[in-house]
């Protein structure tokens, strides 16, 4: 059941066993699989039932050092939250990413990869994505021979899974379960902005949200979930914080530090000889309704004789003027978005049709996307972030329209970045030559300064929207905000499902890893809602 804090006339207060902050990935999952509980459930979702513009401006930040892009245009405010705008890879972590790692100073991390299995195979279920290998298995189950280079000493070939569109956005998926269930209530435009804490007993009573013009919803639960994304969560627990004279988390002094992001770079331009071969190698593959995509990363054993962190490479193409696929991609796109299909779109099919004729050939005959030529095809490098204390979430002195602190990001990338990426590079050559890819396509490296470049240039590195660290997940309360249940040490009956919560940004995006800890995480707080 939705209902909207702009549309109501005077003060609420409701009540429920859990309430959950934010209608996105994590929150719907976390509030379906509590629902399936039999735990009646109030989510509060900060936007509107779909984000109309390109960013919301309640998603302001104030970055100082390097300017971090994921504030703004990686955010969403909507039912669905981000998932109306996710690329859609799904991934897991390597087990290697979770044990301690010395030479970074890394900790292990206080859950091992097993123990999320369980709800990463539900995860798949629910978005379609099939049960078939990451790992090079799949090369071997998709009968693809010798098109793709083999996993060796240097580098792990794996394989994301992407859910066809209409399935990647959270609240399209769960449409019918949102509409019709009695004990779901889902308020809109309700921005959380005060907690009533006990601090007797360190127990969170209520959380107040407004909406627009000063309208009030107060909820009372015995079990309160942050689940808003990453700068958001971190900020309304330092506003619980503030709001509590500093003393909820004088405990945790991790709070809001040891930010981190994957770090992108386009590492090589791709001169292909053989583009057909190209394609075939690294295009898009067709299993079931979901798709796959080839990434080479980083072995553990290379980390370590490197002393680096995680990374990754993959191959991406950029159009060379207006194509067919620019036109396909938008309608895919409009479907995740808004579950149909935008007329502009399906009004210029027409004009690429030699193109998409194409695409339907590789489809059926060949199971993969057919790119679009001419094309640049570039290496891009994804490098983890080693977490560092100064690289931080601040409350700010600017205030948004509910009278809240605007969050500051003091964010820098560091020197040991550029030497993962390096790392990488000049690895991933040595790679591609000693299994035979340079009569695929030749790389044209742009960074690794034996090849005659020393630094990275400006504007060619950035982070990609994949934020976390800064409520981070750990056995102590002095090095950590939260326990390996995702349950706050400062406050008993408040969680936090976001990926603010991972220690360290590992091997891969970490939507996945997100949803099979909401999934966990439901689990633990319908026995605690219970008891």
């Amino acid at each position: 059941m939705i209902r909207n804090l702009a549309e109501t006339s005077e003060p609420v207060r409701t009540s429920a066993q859990v309430c959950v902050i934010g209608g996105g990935i994590a929150g719907l999952l976390l509030a379906m699989r509590l629902r399936k509980a039999g735990i009646d459930v109030v989510l509060l979702e900060s936007g509107a039932a779909e984000q109309t513009a390109t960013q919301h401006p309640l998603n302001r930040a104030v970055s100082i050092g390097r300017p971090y892009h994921g504030a703004m245009q990686g955010r969403a405010r909507c039912l669905g939250g981000t998932s109306t705008m996710w690329g859609g890879a799904l991934i897991p972590f390597l087990s290697s990413d979770l044990e301690a790692r010395p030479c970074l100073g890394l900790p292990a991390w206080p859950v091992e990869l097993g123990d999320l299995e369980p709800y990463l195979r539900d995860a798949e279920r629910l978005f379609g994505a099939g049960p078939s290998s990451y790992g090079p298995e799949f090369a071997d189950e998709a009968g693809l021979g010798d098109s793709v280079p083999p996993t060796d000493a240097d580098f792990v070939v794996r394989f994301a899974k992407w859910p066809p569109f209409k399935k990647r956005n959270v609240a399209t998926l769960f449409k019918r379960e949102i509409e019709t269930d009695p004990d779901l209530t889902i308020w809109l435009n309700a921005t959380v902005t005060s907690f009533d804490l006990d601090r007797a007993t360190g127990v969170l009573r209520s959380v107040t949200a407004s909406g627009p013009d000063g309208r009030r919803l107060e909820v009372r639960a015995r079990q309160f979930a942050v689940c808003a994304g990453a700068i958001e969560s971190t900020r309304l627990l330092m506003l619980l914080d503030r709001q509590n004279d500093g003393r909820v988390f004088a405990c945790s002094p991790a709070l809001g530090r040891y930010f981190h992001d994957h770090v992108s770079m386009a590492a090589g331009r791709l001169d292909p000889a053989r583009p057909s071969m190209l394609n075939r190698m690294a295009g898009f593959r067709f299993v079931g309704g979901a798709m796959r995509s080839l990434r080479f990363e980083l072995s553990p054993s290379a980390q370590r004789a490197e002393r680096v962190a995680s990374a990754f490479a993959h191959i991406s193409f950029e159009p060379l003027g207006p194509s067919g696929f620019d036109v396909l991609r938008d309608v895919l796109r409009g479907l995740q978005k808004h579950g149909r299909v935008g007329v502009s779109s399906l009004a210029a099919l027409p004009r690429h049709m030699p193109y998409l004729l194409g695409v339907g050939y590789w489809r059926l005959a060949r199971r993969q996307l057919l790119w679009p030529r001419p094309a640049r095809y570039d290496m891009n490098i994804v490098a983890e972030q080693v977490p560092q204390a100064s690289n931080r979430i601040l409350l700010g002195e600017e205030m948004d329209v509910y009278g809240c602190p605007v969050p500051v990001i003091d964010w820098q990338i560091e020197n040991a970045t550029i030497d993962t990426i390096r790392a990488c590079a000049r690895r991933l050559d040595a790679y591609w030559a000693r299994h035979g890819r340079n009569d695929v396509a030749r790389i044209a490296w742009a960074v690794e300064k034996e090849m005659g470049v020393d630094g990275v240039p400006e504007g060619s590195i950035s982070d990609i929207y994949h934020p976390g660290g800064t409520t981070r997940m750990g056995r102590e309360a002095q090095t950590s905000v939260v326990n390996a249940n995702l349950q706050t040490h400062a406050v008993s009956n408040l969680s936090v499902a976001s990926t603010s919560v991972f220690p360290s940004g590992a091997s891969a995006n970490p939507t996945f890893m997100l949803m099979g800890f909401a999934l966990r995480l439901a689990d633990h707080l319908a026995h605690a809602a219970t008891r």
